[in-house]
């Protein structure tokens, strides 16, 4: 494939819908341990008021989410969602080179292992907005490698702005990318926390778009998935997730996202999901970081159960793939196009 078909597919990318793939990784953890009444209540029951926060936040930067106030209100069933509400999802990659001190089992390897914690890059960004006067949702993808600049250190790929100031710091970045859109929650989600998911229910059904093989003996990285629909259990969605080895990059690790996404949501949709709580609870409760309360979290998952697929907008940042010398070497960025992104905020996320 030539460079400029490559270039032409990946501008058409930037505004393609995907009605049918409506969850996003990161809820896909909290999503799926609450689908139904019964379900929010042991929730309620087995958490604080802020269940899954694992970091501390400070004042400042716990005033970054507040500036839009309360997001729901209780009703005699479920809470309800009072405004549109912004949530930054973010998807860790975090290996024993990131953390000073990795836990025990991981130590003295003589490769990176992937390790429970928040304090790496975050290979998947999400913007999640849930409008309950619009009646619909909207996800935008933001590729990793996008190019910004975060002050106080430079010009950066975003998926570096949580290693340098954690979720609030990522928040006040994107929220400059996006046009001074007003982001109200955030929710962290790590890698080993995906495995563990999809383990927990039963593995999930994804149509892997062609063959994929693929060795990094530095991180144990083994991808070898065959073209077709097939059952994936935890190991081998996390091959489809971090496959990035083709002529779109991290553009075509979107788009295999996506799938994942919409198979998660397939699956725990599935009756039997209800069964499998407490394994579901117990992935939850470790490998997820949310300044979200228990009544937000059942508010905005009981909206994403009711609302009418074609009411779902998948969407990824507008800009264009490229490498730029950086001290003789060439980095690759994926350069925002901000008059596009000006135009999508306003059209998707009531800016300007």
């Amino acid at each position: 494939m030539t460079s400029q078909k490559i270039d032409h597919k990946r501008s058409k990318l930037s505004k393609t819908s995907h009605p049918r793939n409506w969850f996003w990784l990161g809820f896909g953890l909290s999503g799926v341990a609450m689908l139904s009444a019964t379900v929010g209540a042991l929730l309620a029951v087995s958490f604080s008021l802020t269940p899954l926060l694992q970091r501390h936040l400070s004042r400042e930067e716990a005033a970054i989410f507040s500036k839009g106030g309360s997001i729901t209100r209780s009703n005699l069933r479920l809470p309800e969602l009072t405004r549109p509400v912004n949530v930054l999802v973010m998807g860790m990659s975090v290996l024993t080179t990131d953390v000073r001190n990795p836990p025990p089992e991981a130590r003295n390897l003589s490769y990176q292992a992937q390790v429970n914690s928040f304090d790496g890059l975050s290979d998947v960004m999400l913007l999640v907005r849930f409008d309950p006067k619009t009646e619909k949702l909207t996800v935008l993808s933001i590729p990793r490698d996008t190019r910004v600049e975060m002050d106080g250190v430079g010009v950066i790929k975003i998926n570096a702005s949580n290693i340098n100031g954690g979720p609030a710091a990522s928040a006040r970045l994107v929220s400059q990318l996006l046009d001074g859109v007003q982001i109200d929650r955030y929710l962290r989600v790590n890698v080993e926390g995906v495995q563990k998911l999809v383990d927990a229910l039963g593995g999930v059904t994804v149509e892997v778009p062609k063959d994929m093989k693929y060795v990094d003996e530095t991180q144990h990285l083994y991808i070898n998935l065959k073209k077709g629909r097939q059952h994936l259990n935890g190991d081998q969605t996390l091959q489809l997730l971090r496959f990035r080895h083709d002529g779109l990059g991290d553009i075509g690790r979107i788009e295999r996202q996506h799938r994942v996404m919409g198979a998660l949501m397939e699956q725990a949709l599935n009756p039997t999901t209800v069964t499998r709580f407490p394994q579901i609870l117990s992935v939850v409760q470790s490998n997820l970081d949310s300044n979200l309360s228990v009544e937000e979290l059942l508010a905005l998952v009981g909206f994403s159960v009711k609302i009418d697929r074609s009411n779902v907008q998948m969407l990824t940042l507008p800009g264009d793939a490229n490498n730029i010398s950086v001290k003789r070497h060439d980095v690759s960025y994926w350069l925002p196009n901000y008059k596009r992104i000006q135009e999508m905020m306003a059209q998707y996320f009531d800016q300007g």
